[in-house]
This record gives structure tokens, C-alpha cells and sequence, in this order.
């Protein structure tokens, strides 16, 4: 065989080898077949740390998730600029359902009110696909300060304005529009003290240091057990069956006052309406799982659920909502 022969071959090999591939590359769909999903490991993007309250909801769903789709699903936490940087890599992924953010109210509705530069639209950059859970969150006191009801908090902060203090996980965190708008809404001054994250809020506030911090009842209802804490009171709409007896504000100082954490899933833009259909049934199937549901509820975490339409309306009204309240509050996006 000549060099020119052996070189006709070569090249006809290689020709044929680029034609299969190009042919590979254009059979690849641009979206999932959503009658085929899942048939491959299933990635859930969590935009805060291992440990925190969102992790957390992660961790719960992730097993009963698997067991529904049939598929590996990959916890991956990519935390940093109040949530952006995880959102930011999902609204850029490929919309084949396989990369999915578990997002919520800081990410998509508060986020947007105090951030300048934001790194995606909450609306136009995402699917939204269904609404996981809720969490009430507790307005808790140092026991130092003698508040224990809310009418204390009002006294004090009336008494003395700006001395009152609360702790946040920093500025334009959801602790911070949360008590911005109560203040607001009541008409008094207290005094914000921000910190890089809430674990060291809360510390401080056990040790004096702060009188007052907000959250979510899986954090702090350990150091209201131990008496650490002071439950004043609930910051949603009805009370907890973990704390019955502490009141709401909304039946206390301001009716309809109603301040919840809440999660949701959602898919990059552009994702096939069959799979962000497929993907809610899985997820609403995990949440009505009695043992899912179990350990969600006495951790104070509830629920959620509802279609992709109700989490798209729901999601469009909380952003509304929350840039109202920081305009409310004479918050400007930094």
C-alpha cells in the first residue's frame, strides 16, 4: 500500500468519523423529551451553604425525589451574593430539566429590591416550576431586654428610638426588609445591625450584644427550648402548632401583617412546558409523602405545592410585593 493510498483511507476514516459525530450533535434535542424524563441524574442547585435553612429543605426532599423519578438526584450548593451565584449558573444551564434551582423569596422577590445590579431577572431568566415550602418565621428577644410580648417591643422602641436593635444576615437580607417593614408599619425606630450571616446575629443576640433577631423556627426554636431566646411573637399569617401560645403580629399589632420564608423550584428559560410538568408531579408527590411531610412540619416547614401556572402568578406577586415594601421603607437598591 502506497503512501498516497494509505492516506486516501486515512482521510475517508477521518471524514467519516466528522460526519458521525455532526450527525450525533444534531440528533441531540434542544429540550427533553418529556415522555423520557428523567433518564439521567437530576443536579438541585441550592444558592446558600451547606447547613442553612434552605439546605436543609434540599436534604428532605432529596431522597423520596429520588425514589419518584428513578434517577440520582446531586445536591449541589453554590452560595455567595444573597443567593445570585447559584441562580445566576441555572438561569444560564441547558433547559432540559436536569439543572434546577431551589430558590425563594430572598432570590426572587426581596433580591430585587435592594440590589442594584442584579445578575438575572427573576421573571424573564427562569421556569418556574412549583412552590416547595413555607417556613413561619419567630420574632425572638434576648431575655435581657424584658420584651415578651409584642406590645413590649412597641413600648421599648417608643421609649427610646434607634436604641432598640435587631440583627439581620445583612443589608437588604430578608430579616432586614422584614423588620424595616414592620417599623415602618408601626411607626417606630430600631436599629439595624448587620452581619455576614445569621448564625453570628443570632449568637449575638443570646449574648445581649443585639435585643432583637427574626427567623425561621427550625433555627431558633432550639434556643427558645432552652430559654436562651424569647419568643415574642409569629411573623406569619396563622400561629404554629410548635408554639401555640406565642401570638401572631397580625392579630397583635398589624392585621394582615404576614412575613414567611418560602422555596420554590425552578428550571432555566425556555424549558419545555411537558418538562416543567413532569417535574412539578414528581415534586407534588414528594410533598404529600406522609414521612416527607413529617419531618418538614416539626422542623416548622410546611408544605407547599400547586401548579406551575399558581407558583408563576405567586412568584410575579411577591416581587411585586417586596420592592413595594422597600420602596415603603425608603430602601434603595444598592
Amino acid at each position: 500500500m502506497n503512501l498516497k493510498h494509505r492516506f486516501s483511507r486515512r482521510h475517508l476514516l477521518q471524514i467519516g468519523i466528522g460526519i458521525g459525530i455532526a450527525g450525533v450533535i444534531g440528533a441531540i434535542p434542544a429540550h427533553a423529551d418529556p415522555a423520557r424524563y428523567p433518564d439521567q441524574p437530576v443536579r438541585i442547585v441550592v444558592p446558600y451553604p451547606v447547613g442553612g435553612s434552605v439546605d436543609f429543605i434540599a436534604r428532605v426532599l432529596q431522597p423520596p425525589l429520588q425514589e419518584v423519578l428513578g434517577q440520582p438526584v446531586l445536591i449541589d450548593n453554590r452560595g455567595g451574593a444573597s443567593g445570585m451565584i447559584g441562580s445566576s449558573a441555572v438561569a444560564k444551564a441547558k433547559p432540559d430539566g436536569y439543572t434546577l434551582l431551589l430558590g425563594g423569596v430572598q432570590t426572587h422577590a426581596m433580591n430585587v429590591a435592594v440590589i442594584k445590579n442584579m445578575l438575572y431577572d427573576p421573571m424573564k431568566d427562569f421556569t418556574p416550576i412549583i412552590e416547595t415550602t413555607r417556613a413561619n418565621w419567630i420574632l425572638v428577644a434576648n431575655p435581657g431586654t424584658r420584651i415578651r410580648t409584642p406590645a413590649d417591643m412597641v413600648a421599648a422602641a417608643r421609649a427610646k428610638p434607634d436604641t432598640l436593635t435587631y440583627a439581620s444576615s445583612g443589608n437588604g437580607s430578608a430579616a432586614h426588609l422584614a423588620f424595616s417593614l414592620l417599623a415602618s408599619d408601626l411607626g417606630i425606630r430600631i436599629t439595624h445591625v448587620p452581619y455576614r450571616g445569621i448564625a453570628q446575629g443570632i449568637t449575638d443576640t443570646i449574648s445581649g450584644q443585639v435585643n432583637l433577631v427574626m427567623g425561621d423556627q427550625s433555627t431558633l426554636l432550639q434556643h427558645i427550648k432552652a430559654g436562651t431566646l424569647v419568643a415574642v411573637a409569629m411573623t406569619g399569617k396563622v400561629r404554629s402548632p410548635l408554639l401555640p401560645e406565642v401570638p401572631t403580629i397580625a392579630e397583635t399589632l398589624i392585621p394582615g401583617f404576614d412575613v414567611q420564608a418560602w422555596q420554590g423550584i425552578w428550571g432555566p428559560p425556555g424549558m419545555e412546558a411537558g418538562t416543567a410538568a413532569a417535574i412539578n408531579t414528581a415534586f407534588t408527590k414528594v410533598l404529600r409523602h406522609p414521612p416527607t411531610v413529617e419531618r418538614l412540619t416539626v422542623s416548622g416547614v410546611d408544605p407547599a405545592g400547586g401548579s406551575v401556572d399558581q407558583f408563576t402568578t405567586f412568584t410575579r406577586l411577591e416581587l411585586e410585593r417586596w420592592t413595594g415594601a422597600a420602596r415603603k421603607a425608603n430602601i434603595n437598591p444598592e
